[in-house]
Parts: structure tokens; sequence; C-alpha cells
């Protein structure tokens, strides 16, 4: 019996679980707290599955002589599984922090990714991508590994493309849509000043884009990206 009642809490909290889940990604969605309910929600799992293992065991072998090494044995585990998560990731942070001389707006490259610093946190930092998505790295995913800078804050390159933009939507607009796509980029230093002056000619504006780059060679591929924004946007 104590069998079959081990089993139906075990499919109840599965269900309720994967249930909740579903339930916060859609009640957060939109709210600003949204990506620490995500971030908190597997501990809380954690946390429930270890109550679950402790009630089993005291549930099968509260009355035997066993039980004390059975809970020990399950309290050390959970320690060790919470230190390998969390202590892992700071005490690789520390050792990539204090080595390396990382610092926001430095663009890096390892193996497996490059990106530009956005925030250095206690376990992990934070990067935005060649595409503009933010990424959270994990210190231990970098940890000894051979990472490349490529250039540090206040040092890049001046660099300038021409673009032609329809009068239609707007100086304002055209300005500040080019602004957000130029910091998305993380080869762009955002901290430098980016400026974008429009020149009316017929009914276009030619717009410059001035800007300082990490990668002197990365030209090429930022006006690829911004010829294409602006086939999307203003079309």
């Amino acid at each position: 019996m104590e069998i079959i009642y081990t089993l139906i809490v075990a499919i109840a909290l599965i269900v309720l679980l994967r249930g909740g889940r579903y339930f916060l990604n859609l009640t957060t969605r939109n709210k600003q707290y949204h990506v620490y309910v995500l971030r908190a929600f597997p501990w809380v799992e954690v946390i429930i599955w270890f109550s679950f293992i402790f009630w089993t065991i005291s549930l099968h072998f509260g009355h035997t002589g066993i039980y004390p090494v059975l809970s020990g044995s399950a309290a050390v585990a959970f320690v060790l599984l919470f230190g390998w998560f969390v202590l892992r990731d700071f005490f690789a942070g520390a050792v990539v922090r204090a080595s390396q001389e990382l610092e926001p707006g430095m663009f890096i490259q390892t193996d497996t990714l490059s990106g530009a610093i956005i925030s250095l946190g206690y376990l992990n930092m934070e990067l935005r991508a060649g595409d503009g998505e933010k990424l959270i790295v994990p210190y231990s995913r970098i940890s000894g590994k051979q990472i490349t800078k490529m250039a540090k804050h206040g040092r890049g390159k001046n660099q300038s493309i021409k673009l032609e933009i329809q009068q239609k939507h707007g100086a304002q607009n055209i300005q500040q849509s080019l602004k957000r796509k130029v910091l998305e980029l993380p080869w762009v230093i955002a901290g430098e000043e980016i400026k974008i002056s429009l020149i009316p000619v017929d009914n276009c504006y030619v717009a410059e884009i001035f800007f300082q780059s990490m990668k002197e060679d990365m030209l090429p591929s930022t006006e690829e990206i911004l010829r294409d924004f602006v086939s999307q946007k203003f079309s």
C-alpha cells in the first residue's frame, strides 16, 4: 500500500509542477520579474523533489534502524548538489574575472561563443551575441578555456555607413530605429557616441551613421545587417 501512495504522490507532483511552470510562464510573461520566476522555479522543483525523497524514506524506513543512514545520505546529497550547481560558478567566476580582466563593453570570443559583455555577475555573465540575442553564460562554461579579447572600451575603430531611406518614415523615427539596431551589434562600442545625420535628397534621406567598432573588419557585415534592417523596417 505504501508503494501505491508513493506512486500517486510522485505522479501528482509531476502534473502539478509541469502545470505550475506553464501557469507561471503565462501569468508573468509580460512582467518585469518574468526572468526571475523562470530562474527560481527550477530550484523550487529541486526542493520539492528532495522533500518528496525525504518523505518517501520516512514512509518506508521510518521505523527501521537504517532510517538515519538513508536520511543523512539524502541530506548530504542535497548539499553536494547545491554546492555543485552554485559554488562551482561562484569560484569559476572569481577565477575568470581575476585572471582575464574582463569589463562591460568588451568583445570576447571562445571556441564555443562570442559576444559583447553586458554585465558581470557573481555566477554568470551576460553577453550580446552577433544577432542581438542576449546570452546568460555561467562562468563554469568558460572557465579553463582560452578567451580572446577583441578590444577594450574606448579603443574602437571609427567607422561610418551611408544608407538611403524614404522621408515618409520621419527623421526622428529613422534616427531612433537605426541607433537601436546599431547598439544591438555586439562589436559596436555602446559607450561611445553614435551619430546619425540625415541629408534630404529628393524624397529620401541619405542616412550617414558614425560609430566605433571593436573589430575593423566587421564593417561589411555591419553594412549588410543595416541594409537588411532598413529594407524590412522602412520598406
